[in-house]
C-alpha cells in the first residue's frame, strides 16, 4: 500500500516537471515564431532553420501535453453507454480499458524506440540534425501515459483488495 503512494506521488510529481517542460517549450516556440516572424516580413530575409527548431518543438509540446491531460483524466471519454450498465460491470469495463491502454501505450513505446533507433543517422532539415530529437517524443510520451495508466489501475485495485481483507 505504501509503495502503491510513493508510485502515486511520482507520477504527479513526473507530471509537474512535464508541465514545466512543455510550459517552457512553448515559450521557446513563442519567442523563435516571433523572429520568425521579424526576420520575415519586417527584414525580409525568412530564418530558414526555423522550422527545424519549431516542428520538433509542436511534435513535443503536442505529445507532452497529451500525456499531461491523461493524468488529469482530461481526454475525451464516451460513457453514456457505460453509465447504462450496472455499476459491478462498469468497474470491469473500467479496468478492461485501463488494461487496453497500458497493453497500447506500451506497443507505442517499443514502436517509438524503433523508429527513434532506425532514424538515428539520418539528416534532416537544414539543420541537418537527425530526427531522432523529435521522434523520441514519441515513446517518452507513451511510456509516461504508461505509467499514469498503471497508477490509475493499481489505485482502482487497492479500495477492492482492502474491502476483502475486512
Amino acid at each position: 500500500m505504501r509503495a502503491l503512494l510513493q508510485f502515486s506521488r511520482f507520477c504527479d510529481w513526473l507530471n509537474r516537471q512535464i508541465t514545466s517542460l512543455s510550459a517552457l517549450i512553448l515559450f521557446t516556440m513563442l519567442i523563435f515564431s516571433a523572429f520568425a516572424v521579424f526576420f520575415r516580413y519586417i527584414m525580409g530575409d525568412a530564418l530558414n532553420w526555423a522550422e527545424d527548431v519549431l516542428l520538433p518543438a509542436f511534435v513535443w509540446v503536442s505529445l507532452l501535453g497529451t500525456s499531461i491531460a491523461f493524468r488529469y483524466k482530461a481526454h475525451i471519454c464516451v460513457d453514456s453507454l457505460q453509465n447504462l450498465l450496472p455499476e459491478m460491470i462498469q468497474r470491469q469495463l473500467a479496468r478492461l480499458v485501463q488494461l487496453s491502454v497500458l497493453s497500447f501505450c506500451m506497443y507505442l513505446s517499443f514502436q517509438g524506440v524503433k523508429v527513434v533507433l532506425a532514424t538515428r543517422g539520418m539528416p534532416w532539415g537544414i539543420l541537418q540534425l537527425p530526427p531522432t530529437y523529435f521522434y523520441i517524443a514519441f515513446p517518452i510520451s507513451f511510456f509516461v501515459i504508461f505509467l499514469y495508466a498503471l497508477d490509475d489501475f493499481l489505485s482502482g485495485l487497492a479500495p477492492q483488495k482492502l474491502e476483502s481483507d475486512n
